[in-house]
């Protein structure tokens, strides 16, 4: 018994020595070449990320080089860059780490062969020190769409067909695939996430595929196709989120078909008082345009008939017509009348006043108006330009009875433009 503790005691002193045998250097000035790694450190599947772990190069159980991790935010990842140093080329470089949660020196299997002036490895795709060793395939098993059916799937040569239903939107598709263990997708260098990764596949999106030790990366280009589920003619409708009256541009028209169509152009869009600034396919069924008015007043858009074609070749029938008015002149009082006769003043105390505005407006209330001292008042509405004003509670008052709209009010035409700061004042002896 005392013998199994002694030697307990000795093999404690020899894993305590051994984690301080991380306090690794090398002279870079004893020799004469160096190459570069960049690499990732991985430790029982774990990749190491403390700014303590470390890694370090031997050849022949020599020092070569040592590197800490750091941490790349760009690329969200922990890296080491390492230089590794030699006199000779074609020595066999093997690596060790440190793991500072540990304390634990751990050995790779990895070995690479020197080379001057070479680079290995970059922060996307690294050169892999890791013990055990990580997977090198890179596999892609199957391709599809979150909640649908695709009518039919082909993974050949790098290349992803998928053709979706009829009538899908495809610019907010997520992917759901099946890859080799511990691979991982990109696009764009963004890492992407099976069943919840969002992407527009109105156009070609180009995956990265790299396996788990990342020596293996295959590029695979999805093309995404609809159904053409009929060949009726071409129906087209217009709508806008905007109402008849607008004050600014572009205004923003959507453009729906219910078949496939070919040949549509801005050429084939029918505008009055108005050009199209831009056009864009959202998929096989809608278009969204961009429309500036040129001047103040009404413009349109409509498309003729026989102007775009389904597979078939059969013209469309005529869209619809929507019709706007171009306004950026602020509206203003074109008059304000005594309405009630004089002998009426006396009977109720009431002075009537009609208010006439040069177009027609909204939001007109009694407070936006004023008159003399504990004064109130009621509106009513005669037509969308001209409303009867009563100015009531003057029966003590002795003088001019005058009606002002106030400077500051909510009167507005029907495109938004607030009324002019106008007074008018009107006598009533």
């Amino acid at each position: 018994m005392k013998n199994y503790f002694f030697f307990l005691a000795l093999l404690l002193i020899a894993l305590k020595v051994n984690a301080q045998d991380s306090n690794w250097s090398v002279n870079a000035a004893d020799y004469q070449y160096n190459m570069a790694f960049t690499t990732f450190l991985s430790v029982n599947g774990t990749t190491l990320s403390s700014s303590e772990d470390k890694v370090a190069a031997f050849v022949n159980g020599e020092v070569r080089g040592v590197a800490n991790v750091v941490y790349v935010s760009a690329y969200n990842k922990y890296v080491a860059y390492l230089s590794v140093y030699a006199n000779t080329n074609g020595e066999t470089i093997s690596f060790k780490m440190y793991d500072s949660d540990t304390d634990a020196i751990v050995a790779s299997a990895e070995t690479y062969n020197f080379s001057i002036d070479a680079t290995v490895g970059g922060v996307f795709q690294s050169y892999s020190i890791a013990n055990p060793a990580l997977n090198k395939d890179a596999v892609l098993n199957s391709f599809s769409f979150k909640g649908i059916t695709a009518v039919s799937a082909s993974i050949l040569n790098n290349r992803i067909d998928i053709v979706l239903p009829f009538g899908t939107a495809s610019t907010n598709l997520i992917a759901e695939y099946s890859i080799s263990a511990g691979a991982t997708f990109f696009v764009d260098f963004t890492n992407q996430i099976s069943g919840e990764t969002s992407q527009n596949f109105t156009n070609t999106v180009s995956y990265k595929l790299m396996s788990e030790n990342e020596a293996t990366l295959i590029d695979y280009d999805v093309h995404v196709a609809l159904e053409i589920a009929n060949t009726d003619p071409p129906q087209l409708i217009l709508s806008s989120d905007v109402n008849a009256f607008v004050k600014q541009a572009p205004v923003v028209v959507n453009v729906q078909t219910n078949v496939a169509i070919s040949g549509f152009t801005t050429e084939d869009i029918l505008l009055s008082n108005a050009v199209v600034s831009a056009m864009n396919k959202v998929d096989e069924l809608n278009y969204v345009l961009q429309i500036i008015p040129i001047q103040q007043g009404l413009f349109s858009i409509e498309i003729p008939e026989n102007t775009v074609l389904n597979i078939d070749s059969e013209g469309n029938e005529k869209s619809n017509k929507l019709i706007f008015t171009y306004d950026l002149v602020r509206p203003y009082v074109a008059a304000i009348k005594r309405s009630n006769p004089v002998e009426e003043i006396t009977k109720d105390n009431t002075l009537a006043f009609m208010v006439t505005f040069n177009e027609d407006v909204e939001n007109v209330s009694s407070s936006d108006f004023m008159s003399v001292s504990d004064a109130t008042f009621t509106v009513a509405k005669e037509n969308d330009s001209t409303y009867l004003i009563t100015v009531m509670g003057i029966e003590d008052f002795y003088g001019a009875v005058y009606l002002n709209i106030k400077p500051v009010n909510t009167i507005q035409d029907k495109a938004g433009n607030l009324l002019m700061n106008t007074v008018i004042n009107v006598n009533q002896n």
